[in-house]
């Protein structure tokens, strides 16, 4: 959920319902695992709030030759120890993944020589460092490490530019689906959720047991149903994602969480058709893939897509609609 109180046990690429029903033998589980409880599944609730300090604790990371790394991108700032011995720090700044530049700011008291890496995403081919506005003169591929070994001095910038390219994934082992990404996110239509609040104790897993202590007000469960139609294909015949895909910009979130449907900040366009055949399964569950191509007699429209992880309820793998 947005607000990190309830999560569901079982979520996929594909996924137009999130209720408290049993979806068995659709799902192999029994019981109410598409359902937004607190309560439910512990183990998943607590490793939801490990994964955060997990992920603050190896933004940075020391390296082997008393240097610094830059791992993953996010606003931090780590002091550290590099050369020998010397207390440094480094702020990161920038709202990646959705702008493609991060900036990163020396603070230091005396100048230090020392190597700092950054790392190049696997799916950026046109990366780029300044550092206080020169153009660092090296390849950049993707996948690897950049290794800047200089003296660095207190105020130095260092910029990276990430361009955030758009891209298509084709799933031939899926029905021949293809899913949109710009830069490391991958898209999913926005379908408009309808919350329906329900009484945690009762839609809890059977191997829950009940914090006698919780206030249910508090910690409420919800199901998630759509209120828009989420079967919907993409109108696609090999072209360049740039011609068929228009990237729409907003303003940041002035919350900084912009992982919800209303607020994120970067949304995309695209040219799709509703498949009327494709629809809710015997078990209550999204249908598997119509086989792409996908001929319909349906009128085309312009779908919005958010980031997945903005997505409660999501198309990801969408069928080809044959032109």
């Amino acid at each position: 959920m947005p607000d990190f109180k309830a999560l569901r046990y079982i979520t996929s690429p594909n996924m137009s319902i999130s209720d408290s029903k049993n979806h068995h033998p659709g799902i192999d589980n029994k019981g109410p695992f598409l359902m937004m409880n607190p309560f439910s599944s512990r183990c998943c609730q607590h490793n939801h709030a490990q994964g955060w300090p997990y992920f603050a604790e190896h933004i940075f990371m020391a390296t082997p030759d008393n240097g610094l790394a830059a791992l993953l991108f996010a606003e931090a700032v780590v002091t550290a120890k590099v050369a020998n011995g010397q207390e440094i720090s480094i702020e990161s700044a920038g709202h990646y993944p959705f702008d493609d530049q991060i900036s990163f700011t020396v603070h230091t008291a005396n100048g230090v020589s020392f190597p700092y890496y950054i790392r190049i995403p696997n799916w950026c081919n046109q990366a780029s460092v300044l550092v206080n506005g020169k153009k660092v003169q090296q390849a950049f591929k993707a996948g690897s490490y950049v290794k800047i070994e200089r003296t660095w001095n207190d105020g130095d910038k260092i910029t990276l530019t990430l361009p955030m390219e758009l891209s298509i994934t084709k799933w031939k082992e899926n029905k021949g689906s293809i899913s949109i990404n710009r830069g490391p996110l991958t898209y999913s239509l926005k379908i408009q959720e309808q919350y329906i609040k329900k009484d945690s104790k009762a839609s809890a897993i059977g191997d829950s047991k009940w914090q006698d202590n919780a206030d249910p007000e508090k910690w409420p469960s919800f199901e998630i149903l759509p209120n828009s139609p989420w079967n919907y294909g993409i109108v696609y015949a090999g072209q360049k994602p740039g011609e068929i895909i228009e990237v729409i910009k907003s303003e940041w979130p002035e919350d900084n969480f912009p992982f919800t449907p209303d607020h994120v900040p970067v949304r995309l366009k695209v040219k799709g058709k509703q498949i009327p055949e494709w629809k809710i399964d015997q078990y209550g569950l999204t249908d598997v893939l119509p086989a792409s191509p996908v001929q319909v007699n349906t009128e085309a429209e312009e779908l919005e897509l958010i980031p997945m992880g903005a997505a409660r309820l999501r198309i990801s793998a969408f069928p080809v609609i044959k032109y």
